[in-house]
């Protein structure tokens, strides 16, 4: 049994990998997924890069404050743990973004 794997997610221009490992014990593959809340991250358009866990949004569904149940994260694919938020109120301007490269 391969003990690390890779998957590169794509969303948003922007490309993004999460190293998996094998837990013994489980049987399960687990990603180091980035914390995006402690470290930033942002695609070329200027969005941010999300956690399904984040919570607290204004402008989630009422129901649930979440990124993962929000409608304005996007997927690479459906049940993804991370996406992009593709709401405009958090897009970085592009001076913004383009003086940090």
């Amino acid at each position: 049994m391969e003990h690390k794997k890779r998957r590169i997610y794509h969303v948003d221009g922007d490309y993004l990998e999460v190293v998996y490992y094998y837990d013994e014990e489980v049987g399960q593959h687990f990603g180091e997924y980035p914390d995006f809340e402690e470290t930033p991250r942002y695609t070329p358009n200027g969005r941010p890069w999300v956690n399904v866990t984040i919570v607290g949004c204004p402008h989630a569904d009422e129901d649930y404050d979440d990124c993962g149940s929000c409608q304005y994260m996007r997927r690479e694919q459906a049940m993804d743990l991370i996406g992009v938020c593709m709401n405009d109120v958090y897009r970085r301007k592009e001076k913004e973004y383009k003086m940090e490269a």
